[in-house]
């Protein structure tokens, strides 16, 4: 056994301290030790446990008002801006085609094709006979004027028949 030199004062109170909870005093000196060491304490300069304990609700109250902060700051607007997506992307999928609804136009579209491609040989054949009836028309009305140029010019000298074959190009339309 080994003896510690401490102030008359100091161990006044350590044996106070070892009566109330009925420690030895090396029990207590071993056991403090053992706390230090356990905690990683420096007993001359730590602090009381009040002390620690207010740093401790110092720095949790830093922590909480950091995520305040934060919730504030960015969470409330992308919460906001997440709605705003919701309800807009909602009310564009009203707008939205099904795809009944696109199976239903293309039906109505191959319909469609299906009338074009029964009416095209009847257009063409339409076209044709417009054709032929200008190509008619256009060679009466060269007669018709040649037949009046003669009248008129009854002896070819103003050049008029002439004239009416260059423009309707030896028979052809104007």
């Amino acid at each position: 056994m080994k003896t510690v030199g401490i102030p008359e004062a100091v161990h006044a109170r350590l044996k106070r301290y070892c009566a109330r909870h009925g420690l030895g005093l090396g029990e207590c000196i071993a056991a403090s030790l053992n706390y230090f060491e356990r905690h990683g304490l420096n007993p001359q300069t730590h602090e009381s446990p009040a002390a620690e304990m207010n740093r401790l609700i110092k720095r949790v109250d830093q922590v909480i008002a950091f995520i305040r902060k934060q919730e504030s700051d960015l969470l409330r607007p992308m919460t906001e801006a997440v709605s705003l997506s919701e309800a807009r992307i909602e009310r564009s999928l009203d707008t939205v085609a099904t795809a009944q609804q696109l199976q239903l136009l293309e039906e109505h579209l191959a319909s469609l094709v299906r009338q074009l491609n029964t009416l095209l040989p009847a257009a063409a054949a339409a076209r044709a006979a417009t054709e032929r009836l200008l190509e008619a028309h256009a060679r009466r009305e060269l007669e018709a004027l040649q037949l009046l140029g003669r009248l008129v010019d009854a002896k070819n000298k103003s050049g008029f028949l002439q004239d009416l074959a260059k423009l309707y190009g030896e028979g052809g339309q104007p």
